[in-house]
């Protein structure tokens, strides 16, 4: 290896690549034309930590409500438990 590279192998599914300026991990699901969830993580592509910040929007008639889990807008909840909170619009 020449002495200006650095082996990262080690690191190739580290959550520490993060760290730098990357864009964030984003996720989508649409549950339905009328139901979506949006999930933003600080630091993580993993699923299942309580890393994300989780915004739902769904339909009710004609208006669209945009909410978050309890009002929470921090990046604490987990996306694989999206559908378990309920959210405050």
């Amino acid at each position: 290896m020449a002495d200006n590279t650095q082996d990262i192998s080690n690191y190739k599914h580290s959550e520490h690549l993060l760290s730098h300026k990357h864009e964030a991990p984003f996720l989508v699901d649409e549950v339905s034309k009328t139901e979506f969830y949006i999930g933003e993580s600080d630091n993580t592509r993993l699923q299942g930590e309580s890393n994300w910040r989780i915004k739902r929007i769904w339909q009710v008639g004609n208006v669209w409500n945009f909410g978050f889990p309890d009002g929470n807008q921090d990046y604490v909840w987990e996306w694989d438990l999206r559908d378990t909170y309920t959210y405050l619009a």
